[in-house]
Formats: C-alpha cells, sequence, structure tokens
C-alpha cells in the first residue's frame, strides 16, 4: 500500500498559519491534499501537531505530540494505514500536481531505492523547490532512530528525480511567496 501524507504546522515564524491561507476556494493545505487525493496513492493523511488544522481538512488526520520529528511522524502514519510506502509532501507546496507525485512514486518503485526524492534543501538536485515529493520505503522508516533524516544515505539506496518545470514554481514561505503564488495558480 502506498499512503500518501501531507505534513502541515501553523506555527511559522514567517508567515505563520499559512497552511490555511485561501488557494482556489479552498486552503493551501486542502489544496496540497487534493493534489495528493488525485495521484496515484491508495490512501493520505495530514500529519499535524495542530489539531486545529485537521478542522479545515476533508481526510483521516494524524496528530503527533511533542517536538517535530518527521520520522516519527512518518513512520506512526504508516503503521497505522498499514503502509508498504509513504508519499510526503508539504502544505507549502501548492505547485505540486499529480502528475508530478505520480512520475516520482513510479520511479521510485522502478529503482527499487529506499528514499526517492525530486527537490530537496540539504541534496543535489535540478527540481525547482516548490513541487517537491519524497517517498520512502516503510522499511528504510523503520532502520533509522530518533530524529535522523530520510535522506540517511549510509542507511538507504537514494534516488533523484530530476524534473524541469516550465512554469515559475515555489515553496509560501512568506507573504509575498503567498500572493505571486496566489497570481500563479
Amino acid at each position: 500500500m502506498i499512503l500518501g501524507i501531507v505534513t502541515a504546522r501553523l506555527r511559522s515564524s514567517r508567515l505563520p498559519a499559512k497552511a490555511l491561507l485561501p488557494m482556489y476556494g479552498n486552503t493551501m493545505v486542502g489544496h496540497v491534499v487534493s493534489m495528493l487525493n488525485e495521484s496515484n496513492v491508495d490512501g493520505h493523511v495530514l500529519c499535524t501537531p495542530d489539531s486545529f488544522l485537521t478542522e479545515f481538512v476533508l481526510c483521516p488526520s494524524v496528530i503527533w505530540q511533542g517536538e517535530r520529528d518527521i520520522t516519527s511522524e512518518l513512520r506512526n502514519a504508516a503503521k497505522l494505514n498499514f503502509a508498504d510506502h509513504v508519499v510526503r509532501v508539504t502544505a507549502d507546496c501548492p505547485f505540486v500536481t499529480p502528475e508530478i507525485i505520480n512520475r516520482v512514486i513510479k520511479e521510485h518503485l522502478e529503482s527499487g531505492a529506499d528514499y526517492t526524492y525530486n527537490h530537496h534543501d540539504h541534496l543535489p538536485s535540478s527540481t525547482p523547490e516548490g513541487i517537491d515529493v519524497e517517498v520512502v520505503t516503510v522499511s528504510a522508516l523503520q532502520k533509522l532512530r530518533g530524529k535522523e533524516h530520510l535522506y540517511n544515505g549510509e542507511k538507504m539506496k537514494i534516488h533523484r528525480v530530476d524534473m524541469e518545470e516550465e512554469r515559475e514554481v515555489f515553496s509560501v514561505n512568506t507573504l509575498d511567496e503567498y500572493m505571486r503564488a496566489f497570481k500563479e495558480l
């Protein structure tokens, strides 16, 4: 089973509550959830530390406690949903599309990688920021302990998907970026 996970939070130093900003008659997080829902995932959930956020999204949610720990969050959501693979997108990437998600999933499955990504701030990539998709096997997630990053090359086979994008894409971290995104979309 391939589980899609949208991670979102309300606390942001540069643009608080950005996940709830309006986009396409929805919230930004709701828009990203709908893009994930239209992709080839078998199910999807919202993972957030903010229970208030779940009132704005029509999908199952997993609330995590304590400090943000992406690895544990994904591992717990995968366990609750009996997943074999986890697809992660973030609520601040409104330019992601089902086609982009599907391509990363397809290449992940074909490559036999533990971890596949198209853009990551800490790994080499030619894909522009703002259409970020990560896919990881649950067996690889189980090997990671504590707050280890998903892209731990010592413990995982990593595959990069290079993508070109004709339109301008970026993640939304500031009010100016949100205004630009709203015009682009």
